[in-house]
């Protein structure tokens, strides 16, 4: 049977002015590097002011250089295209380096959290005026990291999230500058570790909700809950169509979705009008072009059994 092996059904209808390879990379490798540079100065400032708040905003800024680099190594390594030992291509690098960093940043929050709590009971002198400098510096990386992002967000999924993580970080700085303000007009050191708490809560928040699909892709999971029934549903009610089985509807990363299902037909029936009509049915009600379908009949039985056996 004829396999289709692109999914045009991500990008239907978009009809942007694309940036070049190169100029995109160009963006996203800046936008990288000034969120490490403000990384290293927030954790430093943080130390030398001694203010946790502040170096968990940096380490929060820092997951925006980790998703920014997720996005430009998918770009490079999708180029690269499918090849014999990897025949579905390099796009699931991408997930796998997610799961780790995701997995690292709850570490680094719980871990903030911790040292919070032993400075609510004793809440050390903090230095304002460098927290609040800091976090404003934050505040414009961040705003300028999400400009330099902002054009090729409108085309990719990975690039968006970080333009999106990038707006949430802003929210953080301007509270991290909120507390500065509070220690340098009232001096309530305790502001500091009850922001890191809220900081730490917010990446654990932003992590639980990023997670779910990295966990549902590298599990081979469906991309949306019920949508294998309906595709079940959608086959059987095909008019020459006796049963459907062994249907499998899986992601091949956050871009590709792929399925097979084993279809029953009636003896002496036109497999290849049978699986055309079906293929064509998926693409347009479900945009699914990487298909797999086995035609049997129930004299032949299951591939998966042999003649006549059971299929499940």
């Amino acid at each position: 049977m004829p396999h289709d092996h692109h999914a045009p059904q991500d990008h239907a209808g978009h009809h942007h002015h694309h940036l070049s390879a190169d100029a995109g990379d160009r963006q996203v490798a800046a936008a990288v590097g000034i969120n490490v540079a403000l990384t290293a100065a927030q954790v430093a400032g943080g130390l030398i002011a001694g203010s946790v708040a502040l170096i968990a905003d940096g380490v929060h800024n820092f997951s925006d250089a980790a998703a920014l680099v997720l996005a430009f190594g998918a770009r490079r390594l999708a180029r690269r295209g499918p090849s014999a030992a990897m025949s579905f291509g390099w796009a699931r690098a991408e997930v796998v380096a997610a799961l780790v960093n995701y997995v690292a940043l709850v570490l680094v929050a719980l871990w903030l959290m911790v040292e919070a709590a032993g400075r609510m009971i004793d809440p050390p002198g903090v230095d304002g005026w460098i927290v609040v400098w800091l976090a404003l510096l934050a505040l414009v990386i961040d705003l300028g990291t999400a400009a330099l992002t902002w054009r090729l967000s409108r085309d990719s999924v990975n690039i968006r999230a970080a333009f999106l993580h990038n707006l949430a970080d802003a929210g953080a700085s301007v509270a991290v500058i909120i507390g500065g303000i509070v220690i340098l007009l009232w001096d309530w050191r305790l502001v500091d570790p009850i922001l890191t708490v809220g900081i730490s809560l917010f990446i654990l928040w932003h992590v639980a909700g990023e997670i779910r699909p990295v966990l549902r892709i590298l599990m081979l999971g469906a991309p949306h809950p019920g949508k294998a029934g309906q595709i079940r549903e959608a086959l059987a009610a095909l008019g020459g169509i006796e049963d459907v089985h062994h249907l499998h509807l899986w992601q091949i990363d956050e871009r590709r979705t792929s399925l097979e299902a084993h279809l029953v037909l009636p003896e002496g029936a036109d497999f290849a009008a049978t699986i055309a009509r079906a293929k064509a049915m998926l693409a347009s009600d479900f945009g699914l072009t990487h298909v797999t379908l086995e035609p049997e009949t129930r004299l032949l039985g299951c591939a998966d059994q042999g003649p006549r056996g059971s299929a499940l």
